[in-house]
């Protein structure tokens, strides 16, 4: 159950402020949201919503920094703009840990299932955020970090609202989104990201939009099909496709990167004749 917190500590910037910007959230009988719970932007469309699962790093993620209410007299709860932190990676929050740890400077950490106010220690999965904090740190002559049961965290610029709508910065990394079924892929997939594809699936892309660039990847043999917009074409060893006309491959290791060629759609940097 989550509860009001604001999980934010410190910035480095010079002011010493954090990045804020204004998120629409649905009516509070719909969607209820807590101060300082983790949310996604666009997982509902056209809105923010408390995380409920580790995969949600797919999302543009932000922190709320004020609530949400279900119900109450003279209380706000319809449809309306509130102050998110865009998770700018000079500003510092406070998270409660999955488990308690021994942790270090730099350790990865991964969102938590069904708790948008705990991280969870990555284990080679995809780190949303990283620890920057000391206070588990010895003071004299010992090296034994103490285990705690929050840590103080910096977020990936490459999952943040900050990262992908305040900055340029997001393009030196890419977040990585399993699909494992017919699926329509949204904007916020599009940038810096590798699908690894599995299952027999037909994956729609979103319309084409400047800078989009997604690497796709066959894990598992079987049928899969990359079909653009409506409107949109795929330009493949060299010849442009009609609107809408599919890529498809059968081969564990295929690969296909799609960049945004023009507003016509992307062209596919590939082996020639792995996708046809």
């Amino acid at each position: 159950m989550a509860t009001n917190k604001d999980p934010f500590v410190y910035s480095r910037n010079k002011d010493g402020k954090p990045v804020m910007f204004k998120g629409l959230v649905q009516a509070g009988s719909t969607q209820a949201i807590k101060r300082g719970e983790l949310c996604t932007w666009n997982e509902t469309t056209g809105y923010f919503i408390p995380v409920n699962a580790v995969a949600d790093h797919r999302y543009w993620l932000a922190i709320a920094a004020e609530e949400q209410k279900a119900s109450g007299r003279h209380e706000l709860t319809a449809i309306r703009y509130i102050d998110f932190y865009a998770l700018h990676p000079n500003d510092i929050f406070e998270f409660a840990l999955a488990a308690a740890a021994a942790i270090a400077y730099g350790d990865p950490y991964t969102l938590t299932a069904a708790d948008s106010q705990k991280l969870t220690a990555a284990a080679g999965a995809f780190a949303v955020a990283i620890s920057v904090g000391d206070g588990n740190y010895p003071q004299e002559e010992d090296t034994t970090l103490r285990n705690q049961s929050y840590g103080l965290f910096s977020f990936n610029p490459a999952v943040t609202w900050w990262g992908n709508r305040m900055s340029q910065e997001v393009r030196g990394g890419r977040k990585v989104i399993a699909v494992a079924a017919t699926a329509t892929l949204k904007e916020s997939d599009m940038y810096n990201s590798l699908i690894l594809m599995s299952g027999d699936s037909t994956i729609t892309l979103p319309a084409v939009k400047p800078g989009m660039d997604v690497i796709f990847i066959n894990t598992d043999g079987l049928t899969q099909a990359i079909t653009p917009n409506a409107s949109d074409k795929i330009r493949l060893d060299g010849a442009l496709l009609a609107d809408a006309a599919a890529l498809d491959q059968t081969t564990i290791g295929f690969w296909c990167q799609l960049l945004t060629e023009s507003a016509d759609g992307f062209v596919c940097l590939s082996t020639p004749g792995q996708f046809t």
